[in-house]
């Protein structure tokens, strides 16, 4: 029980309550992923799936929408296309720009994170 209202104290344990459901949450769903397919998929690259939300974009968003720099996000981009989550096409009206779409696979996994989210 708090006596007084102390702004610091309850920021401070509210982050704490929801770093420590995110790394539960992370555990599960690093459970979830052991023992299929998509076992040697980085958390990190996980995120990127999930921003997608199933979505065709530009490579160029995933880095401003996730706030990861635009060589993470390559990174984590070209580590997708490897493992065949997500693929990569030129952007038909730009010579620079190009297109991140998920995958057959990709969509699996989403599919299986939204049961575990459940």
């Amino acid at each position: 029980m708090i006596d007084k209202k102390d702004d610091e104290f309850l920021g401070q344990n509210i982050k704490g309550m929801m770093m420590t459901l995110i790394a539960h949450w992370n555990a599960q769903m690093d459970d979830a992923r052991a023992e299929t397919e998509f076992a040697a998929i980085r958390p990190a690259d996980m995120r990127v799936i999930g921003q997608l939300r199933g979505r065709t974009v530009k490579l160029s968003m995933i880095h401003r929408e996730m706030g990861f720099s635009r060589q993470a996000a390559q990174q984590a981009v070209d580590r997708l296309v490897v493992h065949d989550m997500i693929s990569i096409h030129l952007d038909p009206g730009s010579k620079r720009d190009k297109i991140v779409k998920i995958t057959e696979k990709g969509q699996r996994w989403r599919s299986i994170a939204a049961t575990q989210i459940r």
